[in-house]
């Protein structure tokens, strides 16, 4: 009885599994292993069937002697085939996701361009329509003969010369900030050891940078994104983590650049700062833009380390 029960539900299994086939067979465009299976999962459900009579029934089938081996040997063969085309599924399906990751990164690549160039032409227009607009002001002020005027209108032309100047001082830092000249003219060494003598004048804070790069360039696109990233992490460390030191090594070796950069802030968790929005994702970004690396390591209390490592032959071929 229970041999019986037993093959009955093998049936059930057999038949179910077949129609479940035939299911994926449509969602996958009517794909050849899903009706090998298929066809391989009723042979086996027929030859359970016939199991099954012989059992209840208490007699044999009248069927050829090698029946049930040849349907063995078909249900084997059909199994032994669909296996090896839903091997080529994984692989269609392996292929697909490989482009959607290129194209993800080329969209992103693409983004990253374009804000570039809006950067260095919001840049250029402060520069060419400001810059000259104050340096007139500035003439115009300077040709106001002081003998003439009292000394309360002295002192309003004296203090309107200072506006003008800090004017003119802002608007060369907020334009260098957007496209550093310094980074297109002389590279990523000059371009960061400025930006970062800049940083020291305004804040409290020691920076220890070291290099070996020198005045060696690099493709612009690793050129600007590390510029970026080194400016971002300058940012929280001086922003959110209070550091009082900074360490930052900037190295080429063996057709890879390494970014090392540390601080003594006051630390954090870097999965619950990135999804608030702290910079570190968007670093990320840029660097998997030019199919680098990036780790971060931080504890509450404990300071901050970022290692960036990108291969110059990858964003050579990237390009």
């Amino acid at each position: 009885m229970v041999l019986e029960a037993l093959l009955f539900f093998s049936i059930i299994l057999q038949l179910v599994a077949a129609i479940y086939a035939l299911k994926l067979m449509k969602a996958t465009k009517y794909n050849i292993s899903w009706v090998l299976f298929t066809v391989a999962l009723c042979a086996t459900a027929f030859q359970r069937f016939g199991q099954y009579y012989q059992l209840v029934a208490d007699k044999e089938l009248r069927l050829p002697p090698d029946f049930f081996i040849w349907i063995g040997v078909m249900t084997s063969l059909c199994f032994a085939v669909g296996v090896f085309y839903v091997n080529r599924i994984f692989r269609y399906i392996r292929k697909i996701d490989s482009q959607e990751k290129l194209t993800q990164k080329r969209i992103l690549n693409t983004i990253l361009r374009t804000e570039e160039s809006e950067r260095s032409h919001f840049s250029k227009e402060l520069h060419d329509g400001l810059g000259p607009l104050l340096a007139s002001a500035k003439m115009s002020l300077s040709a106001i003969e002081p003998s003439l005027a009292n000394a309360q209108n002295a002192e309003v032309l004296h203090h309107l010369g200072y506006v003008i100047d800090e004017s003119i001082r802002s608007l060369r830092e907020i334009s260098n900030n957007l496209s550093p000249h310094t980074l297109k003219d002389f590279g990523l060494y000059r371009a960061i050891d400025n930006y970062l003598r800049r940083t020291l004048s305004i804040n409290n804070v020691k920076i220890d940078f070291r290099s070996n790069i020198g005045e060696r360039r690099f493709d612009n696109n690793v050129e600007i994104i590390l510029f970026r990233v080194v400016s971002e992490l300058i940012t929280n460390s001086l922003k959110h983590s209070g550091a009082s030191e900074i360490r930052l090594s900037l190295d080429e070796r063996r057709g890879a650049v390494t970014l090392d950069y540390t601080d003594n802030g006051r630390g954090f968790d870097p999965q619950a700062s990135m999804e608030a929005g702290m910079g570190l994702s968007n670093i990320i970004s840029r660097v998997n833009s030019l199919k680098g690396n990036v780790h971060f390591e931080s504890a509450p209390g404990r300071g901050m380390r970022v290692a960036i490592t990108i291969n110059l032959d990858e964003t050579v071929r990237w390009k």
